[in-house]
């Protein structure tokens, strides 16, 4: 039942959330503390439970502990309370807290504690490193205050007698842990608030620190007792608060608590945080490149709290005084690198640059005010410095040692040097891209790319990491390579679509100024370029016709070249993300890189090694047919099937379909459904006369039962006969599958008779689609593709998934006089990449008409639904 002290604080709370969201309240934590404060005193107050235990030689204190205790209080933050006694805990205990929490539980906050004697909270204290953390943020409610002002002081006693160094010991090794749980939330697009490096955690371990250092008592004594100067504190002030307000924004959004932005939040976030523009559509960029600034603060914060720990412990007395480094006006004390003195800056500007390559070198870490200095003074890196030979060079030995571990490009780029150095970079700095597909900020990504190129270096305990060394020792210049990896997607600084290209002309300035000789920079400027081309035709190409790989080696043309882009690729794709990369794009890519470098190096279409492999494959099928059939006919129906066919089908499948064509009789099409390793998938074998338009028709039955087409292969058996291959998802009802099977198959038989069967299921695909992920959708994109394949006219369809998406493209296709012959789908995370490898039905040819090309796309572009987001659909509402 609700106690009319938690009716008070409810109302009272949800009147400052009121306030709050209208802008009216500045100083909602704290307010937020004040009002459980007040309702704890008014329990206290009343209890006749606490009165008893105090009156019988009780007394208690009730302490308030963490976020709580730090006043903190964000809307769904947890209370956590400590009811603490001198020695013993009477059984009276439990009435009062009946009284102090349940109406707080069934009003819903989420309430945490603990009742213990002093001696009891002090030795857990030091046993367990979260109550410790706690008990650092303790701060007294009311009660006893006595109580408290001891326990407090027994705890600062021992802490300083017996447990400093395994205090500060846990501290450096829960940010080790925390790193790999929650990982470096500067790094992600939807970052964790709390926990991730960038987070909230960040600064509650510097004021852990300074608390067990200097026992503080506030906030504001980081800068008085010299953990942070006057500048950090204001700028540690203003990240705090702009968290605060984002965290309060989701914790209202989703009514409870929630530290991680996850992508389907942002776009109302940065509604509520008035991030709108002319149309009032969130400008979620705009906004998530806002957090990823203040984030990158609260972590270099971090970094040097961190580096401070290790030296509290691990670094000798007589080690601390400052010595000189190789480097003449650079210092290293307490195992941090500083600038000498700011005179010698102005005198020679390139210690600026300098300074990071002895961080490297070393792995010495730049001491914050280093970082500080770097950044006040970055002015004084001009286009003196950015020509000056031997500042190049310094560059580009730093860009060699970009490492995961030790990242001196990324303190390049959080001190504005990186940028300062290549002010072309400038517009990438804290850009978002807004979609699922790109976990990291575009700076953060572009950085992470040459990490993982220099990773190369170091052979993998794996095939594919063994393969990415060997190619990577087989790159002569490795700066071509880096300085491709770095400027790869600086065309993103322009809203152009087309960043490749755009790349590369942003980038030809740096690259001169950089110093590369005319075939490097042509090399570079390639790589820019072209860095998505092997990952595009990798994914949505058909990688077993022969007619790919010729492609792709007449557009690279050089050896080197390959190797660096199949490099490039591989390394941004990683840095993309795991929607980006996976198993089967890693093994795609791999068998385009050896399919068109064996072409460049041969000039042979198909090398001896490949004919090898289809005549073997060939015999093996001769051998599992030599009972059933005669060794004449397997070989004629072989001779006609293609090699691509033969090279990718293992042979027992051959068995399985030259078996299917010899069922097939005078029949349409027969077909055989088979398992996948997976439960969830079917492989859907369709041998059949072939005849136009049946792609379509069969996709247009699997959508009218429910039947999710994943991919499929076609092939031709001699001149008159198909084979399809499909994997599909199967009817959703498991129980009556055999019977869904048997329905599906008639309907096809249907529709193959009658034209117009599935005209009725044409009414049943959507006329709009809702983006579910609240982002602006983008429009759909209709590509053709008449240089890749010398046989078909290669047709993109790039538009958001819905219910009937291949049924729709198909039958227009179908309508307009086009058969599709291979269809491939390639998921960009909310939108799909549908690719079609198509002919004329007339001629059996590929389109050359640009009118009829036209034609073409402008019907698919039509018979798509018209996309919207959340934010739209709630508008009309």
């Amino acid at each position: 039942m609700e106690s009319p002290e938690a009716k008070i604080l409810i109302e009272q709370k949800q009147e400052l959330i009121d306030q709050y969201l209208q802008g009216q309240e500045i100083n909602f934590l704290e307010k937020m503390t004040t009002r459980l404060d007040e309702y704890f005193y008014r329990v206290f107050e009343k209890s006749i439970a606490a009165r008893k235990m105090v009156i019988s030689g009780n007394p208690f204190a009730i302490i308030a502990l963490g976020g709580y205790g730090r006043k903190e209080q964000c809307i769904h933050s947890d209370i956590d309370l400590l009811i603490l006694f001198d020695k013993a805990i009477p059984a009276d205990v439990e009435a009062f807290v009946q009284e102090l929490l349940y109406p707080l539980w069934d009003a819903r906050f989420e309430v945490g504690y603990a009742v213990r004697n002093i001696n009891e909270c002090i030795k857990m204290s030091f046993d367990r490193f979260d109550i410790l953390t706690t008990v650092l943020d303790a701060r007294f409610i009311c009660g006893a205050s006595l109580i408290y002002s001891e326990f407090m002081e027994k705890f600062r006693q021992q802490l300083s007698a017996k447990h400093l160094k395994p205090t500060l010991n846990y501290l450096y090794e829960n940010g080790e842990k925390r790193l790999a749980d929650f990982g470096d939330s500067t790094y992600l697009v939807s970052p964790d608030l709390k926990s991730g490096f960038g987070g909230l955690r960040d600064y509650h371990t510097l004021l852990w620190y300074a608390k067990i250092k200097s026992n503080i008592k506030t906030r504001r004594d980081l800068a008085y007792y010299g953990f942070l100067s006057h500048f950090e504190y204001e700028n540690l002030e203003d990240a705090l608060t702009y968290i605060w307000d984002v965290r309060n924004r989701l914790h209202y959004i989703s009514q409870r608590k929630n530290d991680t932005l996850h992508f389907e939040h942002q776009a109302e976030v940065a509604g509520l945080m008035d991030y709108v523009d002319t149309s009032s559509l969130p400008q979620v960029e705009v906004f998530l490149g806002e957090l990823h600034e203040k984030m990158d603060f609260l972590k270099q914060i971090y970094q040097i709290t961190f580096e401070d720990i290790v030296s509290s412990f691990r670094v000798k007395k007589e080690t601390v005084g400052p010595r000189p480094t190789k480097t003449e006006g650079l210092v290293v004390k307490k195992r941090r690198l500083y600038f000498a003195n700011t005179v010698s800056i102005i005198q020679h500007p390139d210690l600026l640059l300098r300074i990071f390559l002895e961080s490297g070198q070393t792995r010495i870490p730049m001491s914050i005010e280093a970082r500080r200095i770097a950044s006040e003074f970055r002015h004084l890196v001009d286009d003196e410095v950015r020509t000056d030979p031997g500042c190049i060079k310094i560059f580009k030995r730093i860009l060699g040692m970009s490492i995961w571990k030790f990242n001196v490009l990324n303190v390049m780029l959080s001190t504005g040097i990186l940028a300062q150095f290549i002010p072309e970079f400038a517009p990438l700095v804290h850009k978002i891209q807004y979609n699922q597909y790109h976990l990291f900020p575009v700076d953060k990504h572009s950085i992470r790319c040459v990490q993982i190129l220099n990773g190369f270096k170091d052979p993998a305990d794996t095939i594919m990491g063994t393969l990415y060394n060997s190619v990577f020792k087989e790159i002569r210049n490795k700066n071509v390579l880096l300085v491709a990896g770095l400027l790869h997607d600086i065309g993103k600084a322009d809203p152009a679509k087309e960043h490749s290209r755009r790349g590369a002309r942003i980038a030809e300035p740096v690259v001169d100024r950089l110093g590369f000789s005319p075939v490097e920079k042509e090399d570079i400027l390639f790589l820019i370029e072209n860095h998505l081309f092997l990952a595009k035709t990798a994914t949505r190409r058909d990688i077993y016709d022969e007619e790919t790989a010729v492609y792709t080696a007449n557009k690279i043309g050089k050896i080197r070249l390959l190797r660096m882009l199949f490099l490039i690729t591989v390394a941004d794709s990683k840095a993309t993300g795991p929607k980006a990369w996976n198993d089967w794009t890693e093994n795609l890519i791999k068998d385009l890189f050896f399919k068109t470098m064996s072409i460049i190096k041969t000039g042979e279409l198909a090398s001896k090694k490949t004919q090898r492999l289809i005549e073997k494959k060939k015999k093996d099928v001769l051998a599992l047919l030599r009972e059933s059939w005669r060794e004449e006919e397997v070989t004629r129906q072989l001779s006609a099937m293609s090699r691509r066919y033969l090279l990718y089908v293992p042979p027992q499948n051959i068995v399985d379909h030259i078996n299917l064509f010899r069922n097939l009789g005078d029949r349409e099409y027969i077909w055989q459904i088979t398992k996948d390793n997976e439960a969830d998938m079917r492989t859907v074998s369709i041998c059949g006369k072939d005849k136009p338009g049946f792609y379509s028709k069969l996709a247009g039955v699997f959508f009218q039962n429910n039947i999710d087409i994943v991919g499929s292969q076609a092939y031709y058996l001699g001149d008159s006969y198909f084979l399809d291959i499909f994997n599909v998802r199967p009817p959703q009802d498991r129980l009556f599958e055999k019977e869904k099977w048997e329905k599906a198959g008639q309907d096809l038989s249907i529709a193959l008779e009658d034209d117009h069967y599935l005209d009725n299921v044409l009414d049943k695909i959507p006329t709009e689609v809702t983006i579910s992920s609240g982002s602006r959708p983008e429009e759909s994109q209709v590509r053709i593709d008449n240089e890749t394949s010398s046989f078909f006219t290669i047709i993109e369809v790039l538009t958001y998934d819905f219910p009937g998406l291949l049924f729709a493209i198909t039958n227009t296709l179908y309508r307009a006089g086009i058969n599709v012959n291979v269809a491939m789908v390639a998921t960009k995370v909310d939108q799909v990449i549908d690719v079609f490898y198509v002919r004329d039905i007339e001629g059996d040819q590929k389109i050359e008409s640009e009118e009829k090309l036209n034609q073409i796309k402008n019907a698919i572009i039509n018979r798509l639904p018209q996309m919207q987001s959340k934010e739209v659909m709630n508008e009309k509402n």
